[in-house]
């Protein structure tokens, strides 16, 4: 998990700088009606992002994951990867563990996204890439608007005391590390 595993700093350096939030009086989503994932895939995303941050989960960040894969440019491009990452996390449970990533002990599936943390890649996969993606949508999930299917009841906003997130892409790293100052 993020906070147990990089650390909630960390989030910074992994190019989290494009969440920018704010409040917005548009129409609250509800939980797709289709998913842009197998049922597969969609539990293996959300245990791996329950994983990096606890409370995704309750919060449906993959509610919010699967409004924006469903959607062009993220279809196209995230979403293959995503589906490539669930895959490879599988494929790397059943070898090493004989069992569904879903199924390993907590630590297992740490070590697991750890690898991916330091670049495994696949056959036409991109570790890395993979788990920055699946930490910035999950902090997205976790923090942003309810509106796009995350943070449900606000949960994210109550975890940071606040009603909606305001800052911007560079205020994010002040918000994460307030003793440093903006990098201007």
């Amino acid at each position: 998990m993020v906070l147990g595993l990089l650390g909630f700093g960390a989030g910074s350096k992994l190019g989290l700088g494009s969440m920018a939030f704010a409040a917005s009086n548009g129409p609250r989503v509800t939980r797709p009606k289709k998913s842009a994932f197998p049922p597969d895939r969609r539990r293996t995303l959300a245990v791996a992002a329950e994983r990096i941050l606890p409370g995704a989960t309750e919060a449906g960040v993959m509610d919010y994951i699967d409004y924006w894969m469903l959607r062009e440019p993220f279809s196209a491009f995230v979403q293959p990867l995503f589906k490539a990452g669930a895959g490879f996390l599988e494929q790397q449970a059943r070898a090493k563990h004989g069992k569904s990533f879903v199924h390993c002990k907590p630590e297992q599936q740490d070590a697991m996204i750890a690898t991916l943390h330091q670049g495994t890649t696949g056959k036409r996969f991109n570790g890395r890439g993979f788990f920055e993606h699946l930490v910035r949508f999950t902090m997205e999930g976790f923090l942003g608007d309810p509106k796009y299917g995350g943070n449900r009841n606000e949960v994210g906003w109550k975890f940071i005391g606040r009603k909606e997130c305001w800052w911007q892409p560079r205020q994010l790293n002040l918000l994460l590390n307030p003793d440093k100052g903006l990098p201007y």
